[in-house]
C-alpha cells in the first residue's frame, strides 16, 4: 500500500485531545475479505460494560439534539480505550501520555486502525455513586471535550471503562476513518 505525505496538526485542550491528520489523497483501502478478522473483545466486567453502553448512548443522545449524526460503535477503539484506561488505573496516573510518552496517535495505529480524524477524552473519578452521568456532564461543562463530543466530522467512537477499588477511568476515543462514507 502506497501512503501519500501526511499533514498532522495537533491540538490539545483542556483534558482532551484532538489531532486531525488529512491526506494529501487517499490511499487505497484493501477491503478484501483475506484480512483476519478482529476477535471481539470483552469489558472488564458486566457494570463496567454497561457504563460505556450509557456513556455511547449519552454521547449520541447530545449528538442528536444538536442535530448530528450518531457516532458508530468501533470495537477495536473501544479495546485501545479500555486498554489504556485499565493502563491508568493500575499504573496511577491521569494524561493523554503514558508513563512511557505513547500518545492516543501512537496507541491507534498500533492497534492497526488507520483514520484522518482522532479525539480522546479522559475522565475519572473516586467515590462517585453515579460515574457517567457525572463523566458526561464534566465534558459537556469542558469546552475542549465538549468541542470533541460535538464535531461533525466524527464518525466512530470507542469507550472504555476500568475500574480500580472506588476509582473510574474512562477512555473515549473519536475517529474518522478512512472511508469515504
Amino acid at each position: 500500500m502506497r501512503w501519500s505525505a501526511w499533514v498532522a496538526v495537533a491540538l490539545i485542550l483542556a483534558g482532551c485531545d484532538s489531532v486531525k491528520q488529512f491526506p494529501l489523497r487517499l490511499p487505497q483501502v484493501n477491503t478484501s475479505s483475506s484480512s483476519q478478522p478482529t476477535p471481539r473483545t470483552k469489558a472488564q466486567s458486566p457494570a463496567t460494560a454497561q457504563m460505556e453502553a450509557q456513556v455511547y448512548q449519552r454521547i449520541n443522545q447530545i449528538r442528536q439534539k444538536q442535530g448530528l449524526s450518531q457516532l458508530r460503535h468501533n470495537e477495536k477503539l473501544a479495546q485501545v480505550a479500555r486498554n489504556y484506561s485499565q493502563q491508568m488505573a493500575e499504573k496511577k496516573f491521569f494524561s493523554h501520555t503514558s508513563p512511557k510518552g505513547d500518545t492516543m496517535v501512537q496507541r491507534v495505529k498500533s492497534a492497526g486502525i488507520f483514520y484522518i480524524m482522532l479525539g480522546e477524552n479522559l475522565f475519572m473519578c473516586t467515590n462517585a455513586p453515579e460515574p457517567v452521568p457525572l463523566g458526561v456532564k464534566g465534558w459537556m461543562d469542558s469546552p475542549g471535550h465538549r468541542e470533541n463530543i460535538l464535531r461533525p466530522e466524527y464518525r466512530e467512537t470507542g469507550i472504555g471503562v476500568w475500574r480500580k477499588g472506588n476509582s473510574y477511568y474512562f477512555t473515549q476515543l473519536f475517529m474518522r476513518s478512512l472511508t469515504l462514507d
